[in-house]
């Protein structure tokens, strides 16, 4: 037997050398066994990657050797070091047991799961993800593990009030004005870090006095009978952030495209990151009941945030396994996506009565991990003197950010996007993801909207 350790180091000191140099070896499968028993101590379970059809998915046995399988790949390779939080924890604790990712202590490990705040990133940026035959999907597998995690040892009751984004926001709408002046009180924020975990730092955003669907049920039939779109607007827009929505609205209806409102519920992003399955998929099945059958009917669904429009697009059809959950996923568009479609058609008026100087655009994970290009700072490119795109996290991703135990990591996460927008010095901000709005104005104290509602001000609507 080898002495513990020496291979793997030197492989490891080799690979690092040769990140500076380019490739120092060829990954082969055979170079790195997938997993060697003799390390693992486990018998080899020959499923990679499994996805929530698959037995094994909650297993912990199962899951405890892909982790490692993982672990594995990632160590050898460490090109996402520089992502997030998750990968320095990752490579420091398996150098600290003599480059052996089996060694891992269930803290360790446990570390590396919760720094993960699901931005997908190192998806895209792994050059062996899925065709790959080694099948790496990072996020997936931390997805899973806290699913696991959820099913050994329950939720939190903090996790599990955070996630129920409807109850929360009904509630909030319906007495709006206690709601929002409760959140400026230094007394009732301390109240919410000790109970909901929410940091008292962070700014919580305005809700309105009415969801905002409801506001546009009221509004009755307008726009061409041809082109109408379902717009699913988001527990984020639905609640807090209308006025997003009814830009899409005004600029949408201005070209000919009739909006209907189409939000049944939260798309279930928060339970499922929270390790909620049962909820998670409860709210996928309300949002896909009353999506299909007007999908069916033709229409494509619009959503103005793109961690919703990532989860209905990828999340959904694996949640359910359906063709209802496949029709819905295959005509959602992310906003940016649609107003380019619609441009790119030659459908979208370009009569703007004002120019929007110099945009700062702020590029979301959630909508660099659809693989759609860079939509929304093509459209603002109509409408501005100069867009300058700045692609860095915000370390926001639903709650991780926001929550005290991670607040002052996730800070340390969008330092480059703060620095980025100040050095652009910008006229306006502009970002898809309403939770990054939120952390811009929080550091810089600039006011960051949905590029819709700059085209919508260069229409001179001005809301």
């Amino acid at each position: 037997m080898r002495p513990r350790g020496r291979t793997r180091r030197a492989r490891t000191q080799s690979n690092r050398a040769g990140s500076q140099r380019g490739p120092a070896r060829s990954f082969e499968p055979q170079a790195v066994p997938f997993p060697d028993p003799t390390r693992t101590g486990r018998q080899v379970l020959p499923l990679k990657n499994a996805s929530l059809r698959d037995a094994e998915f909650l297993d912990r046995e199962s899951l405890d050797q892909e982790l490692t399988r993982v672990f594995e790949k990632c160590h050898d390779c460490r090109r996402c070091l520089p992502l997030c939080p998750s990968f320095p924890s990752l490579f420091e604790s398996i150098d600290r047991h003599e480059q052996e990712a089996s060694e891992l202590t269930t803290a360790e490990t446990r570390e590396v799961i919760d720094l993960c705040y699901q931005c997908k990133l190192c998806y895209n940026h792994c050059p062996y993800h899925p065709p790959h035959e080694w099948e790496i999907d990072f996020p997936k597998l931390m997805a899973r593990a806290k699913l696991v995690q959820a099913k050994e040892e329950g939720i939190p009751l903090a996790e599990r009030m955070g996630s129920r984004q409807d109850l929360l926001g009904e509630v909030a709408c319906r007495t709006a004005s206690l709601t929002n002046a409760a959140f400026k009180n230094r007394a009732v924020r301390l109240l919410m870090e000790k109970t909901i975990g929410i940091d008292r730092r962070w700014i919580m955003p305005s809700y309105e006095k009415r969801p905002f669907s409801k506001q546009l049920s009221k509004r009755g039939d307008t726009g061409s009978e041809e082109r109408r779109v379902i717009l699913f607007s988001t527990c984020f827009v639905e609640y807090s952030e209308a006025h997003t929505a009814s830009a899409a609205v005004e600029v949408l209806e201005h070209n000919g495209i009739a909006v209907e409102a189409g939000y049944e519920a939260c798309c279930g992003a928060p339970f499922l990151h929270g390790g909620d399955l049962g909820n998670a998929r409860r709210n996928a099945e309300k949002v896909v009941a009353g999506l299909a059958p007007r999908v069916r009917d033709g229409l494509q669904v619009v959503v103005p945030g793109p961690t919703c429009s990532y989860q209905l697009k990828n999340e959904f059809p694996e949640l359910l396994d359906t063709d209802d959950a496949r029709l819905v996923a295959e005509n959602t568009l992310d906003l940016g996506e649609y107003v380019y479609k619609v441009a790119v058609a030659n459908q979208l008026d370009r009569a703007f009565k004002r120019k929007m100087g110099r945009v700062a655009y702020h590029l979301p994970c959630h909508l660099k991990a659809q693989s759609i290009g860079f939509r929304s700072k093509q459209i603002l490119g109509l409408v501005a003197d100069e867009v300058v795109m700045v692609e860095a996290c915000s370390g926001v991703d639903g709650t991780w950010g926001m929550k005290a135990r991670h607040y002052d990591e996730s800070l340390k996460v969008c330092a480059n996007l703060m620095s980025s927008i100040e050095q652009a010095d910008p006229d306006h901000v502009a970002t898809d993801c309403p939770l990054s709005a939120l952390r811009i104005k929080e550091r810089t104290g600039r006011d960051a909207v949905h590029p819709i509602v700059l085209l919508r001000d260069a229409y001179g609507f001005d809301g």
